[in-house]
């Protein structure tokens, strides 16, 4: 027996996957600007907000692009400032960030690299 997707279910799926993605980079973006403002007494108040929109819209830029390669690099992306946000200050204030992050760090290098121009933000 066929199974066939109706057009409804089939934007209901993708309107879901969409907005589970938007989700997950409003959390990393909310999370990352909160350890930053957290970690840096100098900031203003508004900084959080500004980098939470200016986060956001780095990702949606790339996700944006249709190639694979920025889809990956968005994902790596996303990961890899997750790891970062469940830092502590000590290390989060760290150049290499007290050696934790350093699989997720390679992932978004090598996404970099991979993307090599192909998207129109993170490269």
């Amino acid at each position: 027996m066929r199974t066939t997707i109706t057009p409804v279910a089939r934007a209901l799926a993708l309107c879901t996957v969409a907005m589970c993605a938007l989700a997950i980079s409003g959390c990393v973006a909310n999370s990352l600007c909160g350890k930053t403002q957290e970690c840096n007494d100098s900031l203003e108040d508004d900084s959080y907000g500004v980098c939470v929109e200016a986060y956001n819209a780095g990702i949606n830029s790339l996700r944006a692009n249709k190639e694979p390669e920025c889809q990956e690099l968005a994902a790596a992306k996303l990961a890899f400032d997750a790891c970062r946000a469940a830092l502590d200050c000590d290390d989060f204030d760290e150049a290499d960030f007290g050696g934790k992050c350093d699989d997720e760090l390679d992932d978004y290098e090598d996404a970099m690299g991979d993307a090599d121009g192909e998207c129109s933000s993170y490269d």
